[in-house]
């Protein structure tokens, strides 16, 4: 089966499956957030896209589901909002270069090797924000559409955020699943003043490009 069809079959019952309101991590951390552009990573229905853009972000949304999609823009046009939202899969999605001041992951786990491309997508002193179920939630009740690949492990974020600055954390128990929380933040560098770099650069010129690969090099 296909990861669309997987999705689709959850997606297409009646109703929204997480709910209308947003995460509340993303409410209570949005004092954190320099107002700008945002990204949500296997976007849902919207509600976290819906509740940024009604915080005045221009935001953007992608998910391989195209029902999740459609219940993502019936819900911005229910609020009054505008979202760019797409399907995509982020095996086949392009990041903009250092585009964006806010990147959310909310109950997604990219493997690994995507890590690296959605931290350039996210501008100097940008944040990314992330919610997902443990790996103890297993060992209590696994979550309906999840494989055993989809939860993360103890400390884990803490490894593949190791460049980032950590602003908020916390693994714990919260309304009776397991889940992991985090906010961290990408430093301002002086070298991408140095370079010439700016967030508006969303489509960067090819010396630009060279020059970004040298900067994130960069141990």
């Amino acid at each position: 089966m296909s990861k669309k069809v997987h999705w689709n079959k959850l997606y297409e019952r009646e109703g929204y499956r997480f709910g209308k309101e947003p995460l509340p991590l993303l409410k209570s951390q949005m004092h954190r957030f320099r107002k700008g552009k945002a990204l949500e990573l296997a976007m849902g229905e919207g509600r976290n896209a819906v509740y940024l853009a009604k915080e005045g972000f221009q935001v953007q949304g992608f998910d391989v589901s195209d029902i999740a999609i459609e219940k993502a823009k019936k819900l911005a046009y229910d609020n009054d909002v505008s979202i760019d939202a797409k399907v995509a899969d982020l095996d086949l999605y392009i990041f903009p270069l250092m585009a964006f001041d806010v990147i959310v992951m909310s109950y997604f786990k990219p493997v690994p090797r995507y890590y690296n491309e959605i931290f350039r997508a996210l501008a100097q002193g940008g944040c990314v924000v992330i919610e997902n179920y443990t790996t103890d939630q297993l060992h209590q009740k696994p979550i309906e559409g999840l494989q055993n690949e989809d939860y993360f492990y103890p400390n884990e974020i803490l490894k593949n955020l190791k460049d980032l600055q950590i602003l908020f954390y916390n693994e714990d128990e919260m309304n009776g699943k397991y889940v992991v929380q985090c906010v961290a933040k990408k430093p301002t560098d002086k070298d991408a003043v140095k370079y010439g770099f700016a967030k508006e650069d969303i489509h960067p010129t090819q010396s630009k490009y060279k020059a970004a690969e040298d900067l994130f090099k960069k141990k």
